[in-house]
């Protein structure tokens, strides 16, 4: 890795002001598409008690910054634009302002299920990892959508781990969004390793493409180039757009964290999208956090606001 030799003081300093610049951002408490936005988090009690494991995920303890922008503040469609049926965000809570550019409009026609897929941070448990737990958020819980849950465990696909699932944020910092705007929504989470290949990848398209469309979206949760200087990561987001815009996948497969964290999450995204024959990626949003909290010295991370979209007989 690139510049790891920060002070220890510099780092708290850092955090410390992530974390203050997320929550001085943050709108006041405000009614969402599902009611009055709650101001105290849910008691940790089971979704379904015939579960097994009974504990709600809760990733969020203390949230505030994770409402981003205001509808008024998004930025609209396209007019005469397809029905989003994919995306790719961020999942820093920094960039609320990127994650809103695709949950706003997600929120517009709200579908039955999101499939999140984003990297296993730390590569706990096996290579691809579901889970059947609900996510506890500030204004509900998100359920998991256990049929498809259980098809894919069934299919070899994935294998249902919410111990290894509970603490990946990539997974966790999306709840609140996707409770906020689609309040009736269900998620099938999905981890993956930093391991796992183009032809296991290949493999989940397939099987993901048929089941999207107007009730079951698919967004991935990729942060982009780490830890370089604001001109250097806007060099590497330059490359790595080419290769998405060529698709080349043998490139992407080749980057590491300078270009960003999880070739497999986002090469899941564009097979599953070729697969469905949908049109993108069409860009919402770039920012890195150097550019957020106006610095040009400190590390950064890149974020990405991508949306797809299915037209009248795509996927026929």
């Amino acid at each position: 890795m690139r510049r790891r030799g920060w002070s220890l003081a510099a780092g708290a300093a850092l955090v410390g002001l992530l974390l203050w610049a997320a929550v001085a951002a943050a709108p006041p408490a405000a009614t969402g598409p599902g009611g009055p936005t709650p101001t105290a988090t849910l008691p940790p009690t089971p979704l379904d008690p015939a579960l097994a494991e009974t504990q709600p995920n809760r990733f969020f303890e203390a949230p505030r910054f994770h409402q981003g922008l205001r509808e008024a503040e998004a930025r609209p469609a396209p007019r005469g634009a397809g029905l989003l049926v994919g995306g790719l965000t961020s999942h820093h809570a920094l960039a609320g302002v990127v994650i809103s550019q695709l949950f706003v409009e997600l929120g517009e026609h709200p579908p039955h299920t999101v499939i999140v897929v984003g990297p296993n941070h730390e590569n706990r448990g096996q290579r691809i990892i579901t889970g059947r737990r609900a996510w506890a958020t500030d204004f509900g819980p998100v359920p998991a959508d256990q049929d498809l849950v259980t098809k894919l465990v069934k299919a070899g696909l994935a294998e249902a781990d919410d111990s290894a699932l509970a603490p990946e944020h990539a997974v966790g910092a999306l709840m609140p969004y996707l409770k906020f705007h689609a309040p009736d929504a269900k998620v099938v989470p999905l981890i993956l390793h930093r391991e796992v290949s183009p032809a296991e990848v290949r493999r989940l398209a397939r099987f993901l493409a048929p089941l999207l469309g107007p009730d079951v979206v698919l967004i991935a949760s990729v942060d982009f180039s780490h830890y370089l200087t604001r001109r250097e990561a806007e060099a590497n987001d330059e490359l790595t757009m080419q290769a998405i815009a060529s698709f080349d996948l043998d490139a992407l497969w080749r980057m590491g964290p300078d270009y960003l964290d999880s070739p497999a999450s986002l090469g899941l995204l564009m097979l599953t999208m070729q697969e469905l024959g949908a049109t993108g990626p069409e860009t919402a949003a770039h920012t890195n956090s150097g550019e957020l909290i106006g610095s040009g010295l400190i590390e950064t991370t890149s974020y990405f606001t991508f949306k797809y979209r299915l037209t009248a007989g795509a996927g026929e």
